[in-house]
C-alpha cells in the first residue's frame, strides 16, 4: 500500500513530467514556426543594385565655389559666401590667387578680377584676396587694403583636379583685432 506521502510524491513527479512534456512540445512548435536563421549567401542569387552608393559627406561641407566664415576690417565684420581661384602673377612669380567674397563675381568679370581686383578695389564687392606662392601666402583685406604675408601654407590647403580647398584663421593679434579672419573655402581654378 502507498502511504499518502508516496502518493503526493508520485503526483508531483507526474505533474513535473507533464509540465516538461508540454514545454518541450511548445518549444518544438515554436522552432517549426520560426526556423533558425541561416546564411545562404553562397547560394542566393545576387539582387541588382538599383542605387549608386554615394560617399558620405560631412555635414555642412562646402561645395565648389563656396566660402564660409568672416573677416573683420577696421571694426566692420563681413560674411563671406563665394570662393574663386585662378592663376596670376604676384610678386614676380606665378601664384594661385583665391578670392573670397560677400557677393558673386559675374563669370565675364572673373578673369579680370583674378588679375587686377577691379571690383574689390572699387568697393563693388568686399572680400579677402590670397596669393599662394611657393614659400608661403599673402592676404589682402578689401576694403581697408591691409595686407600681410604668412608661411608656410594655409591650413588644410589642397589642390586636386583644379579645385583648391583650405581654411585660414588669424585672430588679429598683430593688429589689436582691427584685422581678423576665420574662413573656409572650396574653389575651382579658372582657366
Amino acid at each position: 500500500m502507498f502511504h499518502s506521502t508516496n502518493i503526493i510524491r508520485l503526483l508531483l513527479v507526474l505533474g513535473l513530467l507533464t509540465i516538461c512534456s508540454c514545454a518541450a512540445k511548445r518549444s518544438t512548435q515554436a522552432n517549426a514556426n520560426n526556423p533558425p536563421a541561416t546564411t545562404t549567401r553562397d547560394t542566393e542569387t545576387p539582387k541588382p543594385v538599383t542605387e549608386t552608393a554615394k560617399p558620405p559627406t560631412e555635414p555642412g561641407a562646402l561645395k565648389v565655389g563656396e566660402a564660409s566664415g568672416s573677416y573683420t576690417s577696421k571694426g566692420e565684420t563681413v560674411m563671406l559666401k563665394y570662393a574663386y581661384a585662378g592663376r596670376a602673377q604676384r610678386f614676380g612669380e606665378e601664384s594661385v590667387v583665391i578670392l573670397l567674397t560677400d557677393k558673386e563675381i559675374p563669370p565675364e568679370a572673373l578673369a579680370e578680377e583674378i588679375k587686377d581686383q577691379t571690383m574689390l578695389l572699387d568697393g563693388k564687392i568686399r572680400g579677402l584676396e590670397y596669393a599662394i606662392m611657393k614659400d608661403g601666402y599673402w592676404v589682402r583685406y578689401h576694403p581697408g587694403q591691409y595686407q600681410e604675408s604668412k608661411g608656410p601654407s594655409l591650413k588644410d590647403y589642397v589642390v586636386e583636379n583644379d579645385v583648391v580647398k583650405g581654411s585660414d584663421e588669424d585672430k588679429g593679434d598683430m593688429t589689436d583685432g582691427k584685422y581678423a579672419r576665420s574662413v573656409k573655402f572650396v574653389a575651382a581654378i579658372s582657366k
